[in-house]
């Protein structure tokens, strides 16, 4: 599966390659109606090469996911979707 990053990924301070390493090694993945739109997307939790703990929405595409959000720390909704809790 082809992992692409959007720029607007990157307004975290995150950088395409930590985002990819994260996108293509994560460890918790779901699908996810978007509010207010006709799609589904990805929410998805991935460790960077340093350890830091990201989290990543996305939409499928035909060529693999595209990310267009990613932050670390993960927000405590996130972490509570995937039935973690803490920060």
């Amino acid at each position: 599966m082809e992992v692409l990053v959007d720029l607007h990924a990157l307004k975290h301070g995150l950088t395409e390659e930590e985002i990819l390493y994260a996108g293509k090694n994560y460890v918790r993945k779901q699908h996810r109606r978007a509010p207010k739109e006709d799609r589904v997307v990805v929410v998805a939790l991935g460790f960077c090469s340093d350890g830091r703990l990201v989290q990543m929405v996305g939409v499928d595409k035909w060529y693999g996911v595209l990310i267009y959000h990613a932050m670390t720390p993960p927000t405590a909704s996130v972490l509570a979707e995937f039935g973690l809790t803490g920060r």
